[in-house]
């Protein structure tokens, strides 16, 4: 089974658009809680919380659900906030 590391409380993880559900465009997201790991359609899949990280390093003030596939999440560094 894939680590889950990289969808920890407290990562920045990146996920591109087929990778995620539900949105459009690539996702960057700081994860504010893990609500559920498990496999769906033979995929590890996460449920997150988090804010969405603006291309400048900021938060978007409004937090937001997202599905996300384990194995295509990125681990990413972000300008400091």
């Amino acid at each position: 089974m894939p680590s889950t590391t990289r969808v920890a409380v407290g990562a920045t993880i990146r996920v591109p658009a087929d990778a995620y559900r539900f949105g459009t465009g690539p996702l960057t997201l700081w994860i504010t809680e893990v609500l559920s790991v498990g496999r769906f359609e033979g995929v590890l899949w996460a449920e997150l919380r988090g804010h969405e990280v603006n291309p400048d390093g900021t938060l978007r003030i409004r937090q937001r659900f997202a599905f996300v596939r384990v194995d295509r999440a990125v681990a990413v560094e972000v300008p400091s906030r």
